[in-house]
């Protein structure tokens, strides 16, 4: 846990309730960020839900143009649309606005950060935006990084199996009401992914779906376009919605010099970002990565009909690596 920070800031969450939310007020308590006033925000529908902070009782107020006063930072981990309507505001109240809704993906002035990654790129100091990126992007992203940092890399594709909790916690009440509608011979609820996703894996959500894949799968592309650059040779990715709750899974092949061997390789991912599985152990698995900050990287192995591919699996837990990151780049520029 790290030490106490000075200059006490004044925070808001804004979608304080959604999971994404959750995630990064216990962020804030565990890595001991300097507060000086915690505000939680939220819709209409989680208005006055009552928790705690550090043993301190904290109840959700209603989002407007007020709330956004005396801040020094604002998590965004509501929806786009909400990200969008009160943006404005940071510039003109001189807060920093992290945004975890994906709501400026499409727009380049909104520098993404990653925490792994020194910057290049100017960023806002006491005041502007930032976004976090996508926790699928942060994964593939801080993975290729390392390798491209030691060795020549040639193409590479990524299977991505998406939780549920990615849509939210709508998107998980849905996975464990199908489960126990299908083992009761009930009627399933499909409001969320509009078909089944229990005992399933999908590459394509229904037409009536909230949201569809491909547009996770642009979402993704665009926030590793952002991190990777130019100069790298962008992955083919595949965006699979899997029948589990929390934390991705990923299927990476990569093609490198055969001449690298697979301890080599381990070595190379082994970080303060990734911990790597050697290969005699059981590779990672999503429900062992739930609470992890890091990246888990296990079963690497040669490909048997191309001898420069590499195939390994990874594990991360959404929710937590999009809410430390998010927490890392406010204190990347407000306490650095």
């Amino acid at each position: 846990m790290r030490a106490a920070k000075p200059n006490p800031l004044r925070v808001a969450i804004v979608g304080a309730s959604t999971l994404k939310g959750q995630e990064v007020r216990a962020i804030l308590r565990a890595r001991r960020f300097p507060l000086k006033k915690l505000v939680l925000l939220d819709s209409d529908e989680d208005l006055g839900c009552l928790s705690e902070f550090d043993g301190e009782p904290v109840v959700s107020l209603g989002i407007s143009d007020e709330s956004f006063e005396f801040l020094d930072v604002a998590f965004f981990a509501s929806s786009p649309e909400t990200a969008r309507a009160y943006s404005h505001l940071a510039e003109k109240n001189r807060f920093l606005l992290v945004d975890l809704s994906h709501a400026f993906s499409e727009d380049p002035s909104v520098p993404v950060l990653l925490e792994s990654q020194p910057t290049s790129k100017p960023v806002p100091g006491s005041a502007g935006q930032v976004a976090s990126p996508h926790p699928a992007a942060i994964a593939v992203a801080t993975v290729l990084q390392r390798l491209r940092g030691a060795f020549p890399l040639g193409s590479a594709v990524v299977n991505i199996f998406e939780p549920a909790s990615e849509r939210g916690s709508e998107g998980v009440e849905e996975l464990k009401q199908q489960t126990v509608s299908l083992l009761s011979f009930q009627k399933s609820p499909y409001a969320v992914f509009d078909r089944q996703l229990a005992f399933n894996l999908l590459s394509r959500l229904g037409e009536g779906a909230k949201e569809t894949l491909i547009s996770s799968e642009r979402l993704i592309g665009a926030h590793l376009k952002a991190l990777l650059g130019n100069e790298f040779q962008m992955p083919s990715i595949a965006l699979i919605q899997a029948p589990i709750f929390h934390s991705h899974a990923f299927s990476f092949f990569v093609e490198i010099d055969p001449s690298v061997s697979i301890d080599n390789l381990e070595k190379c991912l082994e970080s303060e970002w990734i911990s790597v599985a050697a290969t005699s152990d059981e590779p990672p698995s999503p429900v062992q990565v739930a609470g992890q900050d890091c990246i888990q990287i296990g079963g690497m192995k040669r490909d048997f009909l191309n001898p420069r591919g590499v195939w390994f699996w990874a594990a991360s837990d959404n929710l937590r690596l999009a809410a430390v990151n998010a927490v890392a780049a406010a204190e990347r520029l407000l306490l650095a």
